[in-house]
């Protein structure tokens, strides 16, 4: 029996695992979307046939290998290939069961594998229904890869009828493959789209991330819940999910109660201030911020060259008093030796700035002949033609010329 620190340290390493790698290597059973519901009125016993006899110990079996049976899986290259043995492969051993065309075999025969036929009730045997996984899967790859049929449904040598249940889960798929270095891709196994997006809407039901993905899981809290793994993977998420799908809800114009908190315009500025990301999976332009602000007089609309700039204060020239939310002078917020300089918060978030102060503003002073200090640095050579300014040259024509071959 485990100890209580050996139970302990268990539940700690599982813990950390999850949280880790964000996947625990167990399913409850194939999925019903990717491997729907079957029926199998019939009676057979695998244990039987694939069980080696032993005269001497008393045990009876054929000792068939699986391909005695299912002779076709070598050439199988889809899921919709027919695999289940058919009155072909049984008539090689059991021809007085089966009968022909000419002379049928009697119905008391029959109902040795067919279930309806044994009560009795009816004289038509009702036929095998096994539809098509919703999977990408061909045997032939496997066999040629040498896989034994066991490693996939390891429990059907000690089964009489084998169904869907025995079919591989995703875990045992997902750790065979990694063990092969084989892809382990979402798209390796499961069919996509034109989009090259994963297919999730069959007949069967919608394909969701089950107890494999844990922190993915798509349960009843997952709206509420699913931000962490969108911030931990946001590929995973693009392997089903189109951005339309963030936003349909994330749209960044409505106030919706499920995101933010009903005081959230008092509290939205502490967020921003710690330069949250998650603000700009909805709130993507700077419009959006700087619009607001601007209507209810946060920000200042007006051209800043009706203010008179000084080294040391800005102050509006009717009232001389500081303009807009900043402390200026008090707290040396234009003073370049002090800690609470202007230049160090546009350095560690320049989004809180943009969202008042349009590229303009900071021309006034950082710019050619201007009162403030050279936003290039010390070494202003090399940003010349580098990899940001031919991403985007908007900043750099706020004040160079297209013309001007001094920053190309």
């Amino acid at each position: 029996m485990r100890s209580r620190s050996q139970a302990v340290k268990l539940t700690c390493i599982l813990g950390l695992a999850v949280l880790t790698t964000g996947a625990v290597f167990f399913e409850g059973g194939p999925d019903e979307v990717v491997y729907p519901r079957q029926t199998i009125p019939v009676y057979f016993n695998h244990d039987y046939h694939v069980r080696k006899p032993d005269e001497a110990k008393g045990i009876t079996g054929e000792g068939l290998d699986c391909q005695f049976c299912h002779e076709n899986v070598g050439d199988s290259e889809t899921s919709a290939d027919r695999d289940i043995p058919g009155h072909g492969s049984c008539d090689t051993c059991h021809d007085e069961w089966i009968g022909d065309e000419d002379e049928p075999a009697p119905t008391k025969e029959c109902a040795r594998c067919h279930k309806d036929l044994a009560a009795g009730t009816t004289t038509t045997a009702a036929r095998l229904s096994v539809p098509t996984p919703n999977l990408i899967f061909p045997h032939k790859r496997h066999v040629e890869a040498e896989v034994k049929c066991t490693e996939c449904h390891k429990n059907v040598p000690d089964k009489t009828v084998a169904t869907r249940d025995d079919y591989p889960t995703m875990d045992r798929c997902i750790a065979c493959h990694e063990e092969r270095d084989a892809p382990v891709t979402c798209q390796t196994c499961h069919p996509s789209g034109v989009n090259g997006r994963l297919v999730t809407r069959y007949a069967e039901g919608e394909l969701k991330p089950r107890r494999l993905h844990v922190a993915a899981i798509h349960d009843a809290d997952f709206l509420h819940d699913h931000a962490v793994p969108a911030r931990r993977g946001p590929e995973y998420c693009d392997s089903c999910h189109e951005k339309k799908d963030c936003t349909s809800c994330h749209d960044g114009v409505g106030w919706d109660a499920r995101y933010h908190p009903g005081d959230w315009i008092g509290q939205h500025s502490l967020r921003a201030r710690k330069d949250d990301f998650r603000c700009q999976s909805c709130h993507r332009a700077q419009t959006f911020c700087f619009n607001c602000h601007l209507a209810s007089g946060v920000a200042s609309g007006g051209s800043v060259a009706a203010i008179v700039q000084h080294r040391t204060v800005r102050v509006d020239p009717g009232t001389n008093a500081p303009v807009g939310p900043h402390p200026m002078t008090a707290d040396g917020w234009l003073d370049p030796v002090s800690r609470n300089f202007h230049g160090f918060h546009a350095q560690r978030n320049i989004r809180a700035c943009a969202s008042c102060h349009q590229e303009q503003y900071c021309t006034t002073c950082h710019a050619v002949g201007g009162i403030g200090g050279n936003p290039h640095g010390p070494n202003p050579e090399r940003l010349r033609g580098n990899t940001a300014s031919k991403r985007n040259a908007r900043a750099c024509l706020k004040c160079h010329s297209p013309s001007d071959p001094s920053w190309r």
